[in-house]
Formats: structure tokens, sequence, C-alpha cells
């Protein structure tokens, strides 16, 4: 048996009937995934894989922030630090699939994707990702695929030409013709501010 160290990235389709197993194992197993959203597509890990974590922010040649993607709102508020009069307001925006920036409770998060107490989590309206994020029981760390500055890639056989010895797992669900990631709020304590 040959003894290959090499990474060979997996490419699989969502409609295949095993995408959602391999997922979550190469999720546990703390690999790197490729992924489509119902804006753009995304990369991401485990939201405690310090070391992918590390390495995606490498391969985007950037070290800032990343939001996370949570299975629904309940999943997460416990860890949030929430402001009432916001209540409506931020209801909205998660059922738009967009992104709230929100104060976080005292080590609920890993630091490595938060900045200033701060975190950014959304729940897609994607329902590969929904399923995924229902079994998983964890979030995912979730950031567009490109290198910083340049336009986020869509075409699957793009990434995999760019990505492929860096990506463990890719999941195909063909060109992504939107080319606008979801928008972005920032949440305090006396407004709310879009920055994306």
């Amino acid at each position: 048996m040959e003894n290959d160290l090499s990474i060979t990235m997996k490419r699989i389709s969502i409609d295949h009937p095993g995408a959602i197993s391999a997922t979550l194992i190469a999720l546990r197993e703390n690999k790197i995934i490729a992924y489509p959203t119902d804006t753009i597509y995304g990369i991401g890990t485990d939201i405690d894989n310090d070391k992918g974590i590390n390495k995606i922010n490498t391969l985007k040649g950037r070290k800032t922030p990343m939001s996370i993607l949570v299975h629904s709102f309940d999943s997460v508020s416990s860890k949030l630090n929430l402001y009432p009069k916001f209540e409506s307001q931020m209801n909205m925006i998660i059922n738009n699939g967009d992104t709230c920036i929100v104060d976080y409770k005292s080590n609920a998060f890993n630091s490595l994707i938060t900045q200033d107490n701060k975190v950014g989590f959304r729940v897609p309206n994607y329902p590969f990702l929904i399923n995924l994020l229902e079994q998983y029981t964890k979030p995912i760390t979730t950031t567009s695929i490109n290198v910083t500055g340049s336009k986020p890639l869509n075409d699957p056989n793009k990434i995999e030409e760019i990505f492929s010895e860096d990506i463990d797992l890719l999941l195909d669900a063909g060109k992504i013709n939107n080319q606008s990631a979801s928008k972005i709020y920032m949440f305090e304590q006396n407004n709310i501010t879009q920055i994306r």
C-alpha cells in the first residue's frame, strides 16, 4: 500500500446521497470545506479548529474576524449579549439570511474569529446548509472563498483549480450566479449600522 501524505481534495455534489454524511465527517475531523450558500460559495471549518481557521486566513491573505453559520438563532442566543429594543430588527435581518455582529458573553467563542468582544453570525436560508447544521449541532466558520481584494469565486471548477491543494472537501452546487455576499449589520447599544 502506498504511503501518500499529499492532500487530495474530495469533490461531491450536494445532491449526492452521501453529501451530508461526508461533510459531517470532514467537520468532525477538523477539515476545511468549501460549500455553497444562499448568496455565494463559502469556506469554513469547525468553530474550534484553530489550525483550520489560521489556514483559511492564510489562504485569503488576511487576518480578520470570521463569521459563523448557525442552525437557528436559539442555538446561539444564550451566548450573546442582546439589546431587547432591537429584537424585531434582528429577527428581520436573521430571516433574510444576513449577518448580525453582536456582543457575546465572556469566553463563549473562539477568540480567533472574534474582534472587540463581538462575533458575527447568520442563519442560512440554504436547504443543504440548514440540514447540515441541524445534524452537526455546532457552528461552522464562514467567509467568502477568494483571496482578499479579489472577487469571491462562484464556480466550483475555478475553486478546484485555485484551492484544490488547500481544501479537503468541495461541495458542488454548480455555478452560483449571485455575485453579492450577505449584508452585514453591526449591533451596538444605541444603534444598528449596515457595514456591507
